[in-house]
């Protein structure tokens, strides 16, 4: 089952702000529905466990996610493939910043997730009406929430842009002793 959903809400904050926040993988979590734990492998790769539930199923997900395509603090894809027992899904999603003004950023993104197995074939008729209910949700708590958190502190992590693999490997200096 293949759903898409997309918006662009607005933060009564600088875009300064809200970069930190969105690629604050704690953060983020706070807000998700049914998240449990957050696991940080490196600044581009998670672990998350995370509940759900359609109708009279619930399931509990072991999710992998990945941070591509940054490009601080404008631009990123989010990359989440998970399973639960009988079920499986796949997101990609996109999230990128506009500044406004000075005090305003508007987050526009979209999503499309495939959803299958056991969830998706008992729960189809709801499934859709149910994620789109819980992302609007998300997103109308997480704008408010970047708003009310205030300027990040000072040492809040800032996920670097993706790595670049040099070209060639640095030359070993033949004056160096072994």
């Amino acid at each position: 089952m293949r759903m898409s959903f997309s918006g662009a809400p607005e933060v009564e904050a600088p875009i300064s702000h809200v970069w930190p926040r969105v690629v604050d993988p704690h953060f983020v979590a706070r807000h998700g529905p049914g998240v449990e734990s957050v696991e940080v492998l490196d600044p581009h790769h998670f672990k998350v466990i995370c509940g759900f539930g359609v109708g009279s199923i619930k399931l509990r997900f072991g999710l992998d996610v990945e941070l591509a395509d940054v490009n601080p603090p404008n631009y990123f894809t989010i990359k989440v493939r998970g399973k639960a027992p009988g079920s499986a899904v796949e997101v990609t999603a996109e999230l990128s910043l506009e500044m406004l003004d000075a005090i305003r950023t508007r987050m526009s993104w979209k999503a499309v997730s495939d959803i299958s197995g056991t969830v998706a074939s008992v729960g189809a008729r709801l499934m859709e009406g149910t994620a789109r209910k819980l992302t609007e949700q998300f997103w109308i708590k997480f704008a408010a929430s970047i708003s009310e958190a205030g300027p990040p502190p000072e040492a809040a992590p800032l996920i670097p842009a993706d790595p670049v693999s040099p070209a060639t490997p640095p030359a070993s200096d033949p004056t160096a002793s072994a």
